[in-house]
């Protein structure tokens, strides 16, 4: 070994101990290296973490790049007929769904509802677990709907051929749709769930409809069931699952906020309401009861001041006071939702988010479709579904 080596391994020895004798340097040179460790572990769990959402986030990313673009919507805002404008959607997703609808205004709604229900089969199958938990709830939207078509239909006296027209083939009961179709009263539907998740609460609220002659209480029931189960889901831990948790509570905040502001448009009391009411994420429990004891509508927004939903629900009480129609208030409500959603999707680019941004964007797109689609069925001059449409 030569006399250079046994100098440089001299000066490191004499270094070593001079840190080991030194408690500050040994100090810092410990904490630098936890940090460092620190850092290593983060950047492990990170890439563990978002690994399952690769190859779904690829997927994901290539059905946002087919979503209609502003031009696109401003040509079928613009086209003379149903038909013409069948023939603008003729290269997109939406075109073999609505084809066959026959001009049909709820054959039309069944037609986008189908293809918003195969989207989210779609997400679900390529998902990872984490997102799973939360997207077979959001699923369960379909049984809803079914349960409240059925419940409609027999309520006004409807065919099973013209009631399987309303029913989207998709859910946990598309296997029993066909039976429910054929029964002839509300009450036969509700016997008919036995043994499903729904009977329950359509049973407990069954002698209040009976009653009254208001379906009504069986939608909210319903309405509360699914927006529980919901809230139930996303009280799990997890950085993935927080903004789906900000999201869905924001999702619970506006269907409160949308029966609150209809109940009080129809002079319904607070007490009856207060029992369909789910805390979400900005309206607590207290908030919601008092919310439900305000006195009208005005009433409500007043109480909301403070929170993220007062504005733009004051901004529209001007135009409701013209029209007295709650579709204003739902509409911004509507749209807040999927501004929320756009802006929570960045939060996680390169796991959950572009799951969420596709949800909300296809939901929107969706509900601008239906709307055109009506309108050129029922005539509606451009100027007029521009307005609907924004």
């Amino acid at each position: 070994m030569g006399v250079e080596t046994l100098l440089n391994l001299d000066i490191f020895f004499k270094t070593l101990m001079d840190v080991i004798n030194n408690p500050f340097i040994m100090l810092l040179s410990l904490i630098t290296v936890i940090i460092v460790l620190v850092i290593i572990v983060w950047i492990t769990k990170m890439i563990i973490d978002l690994a399952p959402y690769a190859y779904v986030n690829a997927r994901i990313r290539a059905r946002e790049g087919r979503l209609l673009d502003n031009n696109k919507f401003n040509e079928l805002l613009e086209a003379g007929s149903f038909e013409e404008m069948l023939g603008l959607l003729s290269d997109t997703d939406y075109y073999k769904y609505i084809e066959s609808s026959e001009k049909n205004p709820l054959m039309v709604e069944k037609a986008l509802d189908t293809y918003l229900a195969d989207m989210y089969q779609f997400i679900y199958n390529i998902s990872p677990d984490s997102a799973k938990k939360v997207l077979k709830v959001f699923t369960m939207k379909y049984d809803i709907k079914n349960i409240k078509s059925l419940l409609r239909a027999k309520y006004y006296g409807l065919s099973p051929e013209k009631t399987i027209e309303l029913l989207i083939p998709i859910g946990n009961l598309s296997n029993k749709l066909k039976d429910l179709a054929e029964y002839k009263t509300v009450e036969e539907v509700i016997r008919g769930l036995e043994g499903t998740e729904y009977f329950k609460i359509l049973q407990e609220e069954l002698s209040n409809y009976e009653q009254t002659k208001n379906l009504m209480w069986l939608e909210l029931a319903l309405d509360k069931y699914y927006l529980n189960s919901l809230k139930k889901e996303i009280i799990i831990e997890g950085k993935e699952e927080d903004i789906f948790r900000e999201f869905i509570g924001t999702i619970i905040d506006i269907e409160n906020l949308k029966v609150l502001l209809k109940a009080k448009a129809d002079n319904i009391s607070g007490d009856e309401l207060t029992r369909f009411l789910t805390p979400g994420y900005e309206l607590a429990d207290w908030k919601l009861k008092e919310l439900a004891g305000a006195s009208g509508i005005e009433g409500v927004l007043s109480g909301l001041e403070g929170t993220s939903y007062s504005t733009i629900l004051s901004d529209a009480m001007e135009e409701y006071e013209k029209t007295k129609s709650i579709y204003v208030f739902e509409k911004v409500l509507d749209k807040f939702i999927i501004n929320k959603g756009k802006a929570l999707s960045l939060r996680k680019p390169f796991g959950i988010g572009p799951i969420l941004s596709l949800i909300v964007s296809k939901e929107e797109e969706v509900r601008k479709l239906k709307t055109i689609i009506k309108g050129k069925l029922e005539n509606l001059k451009v100027d007029e579904l521009k307005s609907l449409v924004s």
